[in-house]
């Protein structure tokens, strides 16, 4: 028989009871949303573009790229995982204005006159002809990514040469423009700027494509490339890393030119290493390229934006913009590891 202080005891445990697993639920839900915020909710493809280049600007992403050729747009989210939900138009031709293949467009904010502007380098051409790509420049009014933006013409400094793939190298203090050549290869030239607006050197080969992993081998085109230049710098070292073979083979992959120091425009200056990214059919991710790079918002992760395709075939179509973070060898050069596939989510970059 149960003593009064018993009964005592199960009286109070029956009130309680309900408050108690009213907390037990309570907890238990407050542990699973928390757990959910760190659920992987990156999702790849970001983007239907190709040709991708990104910045982190005052908290948010800025995307552009390849996508409607004949207009400029940038992709803007706080979020990386968000950043190809909203677009703006900054440039369409006006009459007299290259109208035709508008492709691999760049963008830096840099010093002009005093104040700082943003410049996007693209490539277009008057007629739609592939010989008749040029490098064309926009300047921003103010320092917003987003513009207003004034079409400014072709680059003064380069000629008539086909050319493509505009972006900038800053080393030692000096500009230089890296772009894509079109003499019977796709090659990587780098060139002295006087200012973002002004090319006062001529173009010197720094990247031929010289290797059968960028000569398309065992792929359908054989046709040599070394283009889309990208700089990336780490820890006092930069480096150039650019796509090899044809875009539209399976085997589009990443190449990897370190400065060893000297003159930037001089071949010797510069130790080639490739690929060190490329195809994965266990990951079903076919011509992986066109990289560009940023960070995490806490500055602690870095991570890659590329274009790649979900299929073997031979084919320019399908290229769409994917991200994932890398990591960095014992020797300071970056380990891009390999692609990820569409069907995994990955974990948003940190500090979101």
């Amino acid at each position: 028989m149960a003593s009064g202080r018993q009964k005592s005891w199960r009286r109070v445990f029956q009130l309680l009871a309900p408050w108690m697993l009213c907390f037990f639920v309570t907890a238990c839900a407050s542990s699973t949303a928390s757990m959910s915020k760190s659920v992987a909710s990156l999702h790849n493809p970001l983007a239907p573009v190709a040709d991708p280049f990104i910045v982190y600007h005052n908290n948010s992403y800025y995307l552009t790229g390849t996508h409607t050729g004949n207009s400029l747009e940038i992709w803007h989210a706080p979020h990386l995982e968000d950043v190809g939900q909203d677009s703006k138009t900054i440039w369409s031709p006006a009459p007299g204005e290259p109208a035709f293949q508008v492709w691999s467009p760049s963008m830096f904010l840099l010093d002009y006159q005093g104040s700082s502007h943003w410049f996007v380098y693209f490539t277009a051409a008057l007629t739609d002809k592939n010989e008749d790509h040029r490098i064309y420049v926009l300047q921003s009014q103010g320092s917003d990514p987003l513009g207003p933006y004034t079409y400014k013409g072709q680059l003064t400094g380069t000629d008539n040469t086909t050319a493509i793939d505009a972006s900038i190298l800053q080393l030692h203090g000096q500009l230089y423009l890296m772009y894509v050549l079109e003499k019977g290869t796709n090659a990587t030239y780098l060139a002295p700027m006087h200012d973002p607006l002004t090319v006062n050197g001529a173009p010197r080969l720094i990247i031929d494509p010289d290797q059968p992993w960028e000569q398309g081998y065992q792929a359908r085109s054989d046709y040599p490339v070394a283009e889309g230049p990208e700089a990336l710098y780490h820890d006092g070292k930069t480096f150039i890393v650019y796509s090899a073979s044809d875009t539209g083979n399976y085997n589009y992959c990443l190449g990897l030119m370190t400065y060893q120091g000297g003159d930037p425009l001089e071949r010797s200056s510069w130790q080639k290493k490739g690929p060190v990214f490329e195809y994965n059919s266990d990951n079903g991710v076919f011509g992986p390229g066109r990289a560009h790079f940023t960070t995490s918002p806490d500055g602690k992760q870095s991570w890659m934006v590329y274009h790649a395709k979900t299929t073997a075939d031979f084919t320019y179509a399908g290229r769409e913009v994917r991200a994932q973070p890398f990591t960095w060898n014992a020797d300071g050069t970056p380990n891009f590891g390999t692609p990820v596939s569409v069907k995994t989510p990955l974990e948003p970059p940190s500090g979101e």
